[in-house]
């Protein structure tokens, strides 16, 4: 998977920046590869903003955002928030097959 980790204002710092990758190349355990991911954080306001947008192969892009005071709180929940739309997604797609 390719990583793309950008910040908008303010240099964030390689520790967040690897951490973030970490956090999202977790997501592959699940068992889907992605093409691209695309990390987005942006500090404003003493708050750190973190957006991910996960393109797989197929289908429409995962997109996540959220905010926190810390760097490494924001990127966990907006991980947390890629991995609940990819089982749902997952759910979905096996809840079909069932008759």
């Amino acid at each position: 998977m390719k990583f793309q980790v950008t910040s908008k204002h303010e240099d964030v710092s390689t520790a967040l920046r690897e951490y973030a990758e970490r956090r999202v190349a977790e997501i592959e355990h699940f068992g889907t590869e992605f093409e691209k991911t695309e990390i987005v954080i942006d500090i404003e306001r003493h708050e750190t903003i973190c957006e991910i947008v996960l393109y797989p192969r197929r289908g429409e892009p995962f997109v996540a955002t959220d905010r926190a005071t810390q760097g490494r709180a924001a990127v966990d929940q907006a991980a947390t928030k890629i991995e609940k739309q990819y089982l749902k997604l997952k759910q979905k797609k096996t809840d079909k097959r069932r008759p």
